[in-house]
C-alpha cells in the first residue's frame, strides 16, 4: 500500500459545465512538487457538473477518497487546490 502524508488535487474547469480531476500531487522532503502517478491514474476519470453549488466538493472529495482507496492508496490529509475554503 502507497502512503503519503498529505495528497493535492487539482481540478480543471472546462469554463462551461464540468468540473474534473487533472492531477494528483505531493510535496517532497525538499519541498518539491511531485506528481503522483499512481493516484492521478485512479482519479483522472472522476469528472461532474461544475455547477452543483455546495455538493460540487463534497462529491469530488467522496470520489477521490473512494478512488484512493481502491487504488491501495493512504494518506492523512486530502487537499483540493480549487476548493475555496469548502472542506
Amino acid at each position: 500500500m502507497d502512503e503519503y502524508h498529505e495528497l493535492y488535487i487539482r481540478t480543471q474547469y472546462d469554463g462551461r459545465d464540468l468540473m474534473c480531476v487533472e492531477e494528483i500531487y505531493y510535496y517532497d522532503e525538499e519541498g518539491d512538487e511531485q506528481t503522483c502517478r499512481k493516484a492521478t491514474s485512479a482519479c483522472i476519470g472522476i469528472t461532474t457538473c461544475a455547477d452543483q453549488g455546495e455538493d460540487l466538493w463534497s462529491w469530488m472529495r467522496k470520489q477521490v477518497e473512494l478512488h484512493l482507496k481502491d487504488a491501495g492508496i493512504a494518506y492523512q490529509n486530502l487537499y483540493f487546490e480549487d476548493e475555496r475554503g469548502n472542506r
